[in-house]
């Protein structure tokens, strides 16, 4: 195999899971769920930052209206999706592909995460990945945190923006 294809292969591996998590469409924007558990790994690199957390309960707790959620999520119509957010269909480990790390700082998160911190999470499910989900919030020491900037596209869409 010529150096240029080995290369070329080499990028395209890279690239592929880059790829897979890329963009709102991608997601079931139709369909939050309520993640909490402790995290239990973290990658903090751009494009985005993922945590893994490991979910024991499938349920939406009663105080999920008082959540801190910022008002730049609020105007982007956050309040729908908290009325219709529901449990995940499963435990165990959930895998949160977060904003960049600039955006993340910006919207007010108070640190990176660390592996053993709670965290809660309004997100929605991977169109094609079990257990993966986008964040439109984040709860980490008490602070909300947005993950959206941009109104949602159709669910599993396949389109970055809506």
């Amino acid at each position: 195999m010529s150096l240029f294809k080995y290369i070329a292969v080499i990028m395209l591996l890279i690239a592929s899971p880059t790829q897979a998590h890329h963009g709102w469409g991608f997601y079931a924007t139709d369909r939050p769920i309520y993640l909490s558990g402790k995290i239990t790994a973290v990658v903090w690199r751009n494009p985005h930052p993922e945590i893994v957390i490991d979910v024991t309960t499938a349920s939406v707790p009663g105080s999920l209206g008082r959540l801190p959620v910022p008002a730049e999520l609020r105007e982007l119509g956050f309040d729908d999706i908290l009325a219709k957010t529901a449990a995940p269909e499963t435990t165990g480990e959930w895998t949160l592909d977060l904003a960049p790390i600039n955006r993340l700082m910006s919207w007010g998160m108070p640190r990176e995460p660390k592996v053993g911190d709670e965290i809660q999470a309004v997100a929605f499910p991977s169109c094609s990945e079990k257990n993966v989900s986008r964040p439109a919030l984040i709860v980490i020491d008490g602070i909300g945190v947005r993950q959206q900037s941009v109104a949602l596209p159709a669910g599993c869409s396949g389109r970055p923006r809506g």
